[in-house]
This record gives structure tokens, C-alpha cells and sequence, in this order.
């Protein structure tokens, strides 16, 4: 029977009320392929906290850059246990990145609906289920009609020669107080024949790339001006109980190769973090 030596580090991230997303990130090709990284409840404040799974992503373990745990905080400030799992020889430490979610109910500034996106952006196929017109496919534009009632059920967002090591990851609400789903690219939010609005949307690009593109576009709520998309941003009517209508993606590389922009959460004076090991 074979032993394996394992190294455990660990800290606790001290968070506000609200939605964050933990990310397993790399800059470089070299990151630890035998690591992980858990994500726990800490007994540090006051507040629940749930985990929302991506999808291939099991009990909160991060093994791989991509990886990513939307995370909600309830009721007051609580905690979050960090634990990093390396074999012996591997000494990488596992690049994490904490953003959060906002979901301020005012949204983003509405705006007029944006036309289809220009060829040198990424191929996005988005299928959807949508009231009373049933599975609907289109490409490069918008699924679903600005300014009609019918409800978008649900979508799935397939990205047409994806490149390795960046992702796209969204997620929806079928009602404002309603749990989120949580998916990658290909994979299916919502419902199909249940007559279930979504009632908000979010999306962010994940993978040691991700910082290479931009994330851009528009969502549409019943009787609503567009919603401009931005990254890592909750979007909703403004009573959280308009259905969808319409949605539209649009995923462009940066033309310079830039590093990740700075995370609130490294800044001491906003998150407090602890380590033991």
C-alpha cells in the first residue's frame, strides 16, 4: 500500500454579504497538476454561506485552472476555510482569485440594443427555450426579440473553437429569491416546457487566459431598456422579478497581451485573510 506525503496549508478569507466567485487561475503552463484546493465554511462571523459548483467541479475542489465556486454570503459578515492539498515535491502554490458578483438592484445604465458583432470577435452559438417558439439557435446575435413579452426558459452558450485555458462561466435565478445555476460553456441554465422565468443573469470569462478577452454584450428584461453585460455583474430588472427576453454575447481577444486586472480582495483593508501553515 502505497502512503502518500501530503502538504496542507490553509487560511480563512473573511467576506461581506454578497456573491463572489473563487477561481482557480495560472499565468503560466507550469501550475501544479497533483494540487488542489477546498473550499469550507469557517467559524469566523456570523453569517451562511452556500457554494454553487460549476459543473465538473466536486465537493467545492478545485483541481485545475478553470476550475470555480460561486460562493454566497447570508445574513452577516462569515467565512470561508481556503486549504491547498500539495504532494510531496510539488511546491507551486495554486493561483486563487476571489471577484465579487455584484448585484446592486439599479444594474448597469441602460442603452439601446447593440448590433450583431463584428467577425474578428470569438463564434458563440446561443441556444435557448424560448415561451411559445419552443428551442431556438442563433448565431453571433441576439437570442430571443428586445421588446417582445415572450420568456427566454433557458440557454446554453457554445463556443465555436474555443481556445485552451480561458472559459466562459454563467449563471441564472428562476425567480429572485431562487437558488443559482451555475455552468460552462455548452452546458445548459434554466428550464425547457416548465413556463419558469429567468429573472437575472451573470457572466465572467475564467482560465489562466481570461484576461486576454473581453466580455461584452446585452440582456433584455420584460417591458426594459438593454442591460449592457459586464463581467462578474448580476443582472436583473429593477423589482428582481422581470423575465428574461433576450440576451445577447459578445466575446473579443484584447489586442495586447495584458496581465489580470487587480482584485479588490488583495487589498487587506477589504478582505481579512489568515493562514495557518
Amino acid at each position: 500500500m502505497n502512503n502518500l506525503s501530503l502538504k496542507v496549508s490553509s487560511r480563512i478569507v473573511v467576506l461581506d454579504i454578497g456573491m463572489y466567485i473563487f477561481r482557480y487561475v495560472s499565468d503560466t503552463p507550469a501550475h501544479p497538476r497533483n494540487s488542489s484546493l477546498s473550499l469550507h465554511q469557517a467559524p469566523i462571523g456570523k453569517g451562511a454561506v452556500d457554494f454553487f459548483p460549476a459543473s465538473g467541479v466536486v465537493r467545492n475542489t478545485l483541481t485545475m485552472p478553470g476550475d470555480c465556486v460561486v460562493v454566497r454570503v447570508k445574513g452577516a459578515q462569515a467565512s470561508v476555510l481556503v486549504t491547498e492539498y500539495h504532494p510531496e515535491g510539488e511546491s507551486a502554490t495554486i493561483q486563487l482569485r476571489i471577484d465579487q458578483i455584484s448585484t446592486s438592484p439599479s444594474g448597469p445604465t441602460p442603452s439601446e440594443p447593440s448590433p450583431v458583432a463584428p467577425s474578428r470577435t470569438a463564434a458563440l452559438k446561443l441556444n435557448g427555450h424560448i415561451e411559445t417558439r419552443g428551442d431556438v439557435t442563433v448565431e453571433d446575435g441576439w437570442l430571443g426579440v428586445p421588446g417582445t413579452p415572450l420568456r427566454l426558459e433557458g440557454f446554453s452558450v457554445d463556443w465555436k473553437d474555443q481556445p485552451k485555458d480561458v472559459n466562459l462561466a454563467y449563471l441564472c435565478r428562476s425567480g429572485k429569491d431562487s437558488e443559482p445555476q451555475i455552468a460552462l460553456a455548452g452546458q445548459f441554465v434554466g428550464t425547457r416546457r416548465q413556463a419558469k422565468p429567468i429573472t437575472s443573469v451573470a457572466f465572467a470569462l475564467t482560465g489562466q487566459r481570461a484576461a486576454h478577452y473581453e466580455l461584452s454584450g446585452q440582456a433584455v428584461f420584460g417591458g426594459q431598456p438593454p442591460l449592457d453585460i459586464a463581467a462578474d455583474k448580476e443582472l436583473s430588472g429593477p423589482n428582481g422579478t422581470e423575465q428574461l427576453v433576450a440576451l445577447r454575447l459578445v466575446i473579443t481577444p484584447k489586442a495586447a497581451q495584458v496581465s489580470p486586472p487587480a482584485s479588490p480582495w488583495n487589498d487587506t483593508a477589504t478582505t481579512q485573510i489568515f493562514r495557518n501553515g
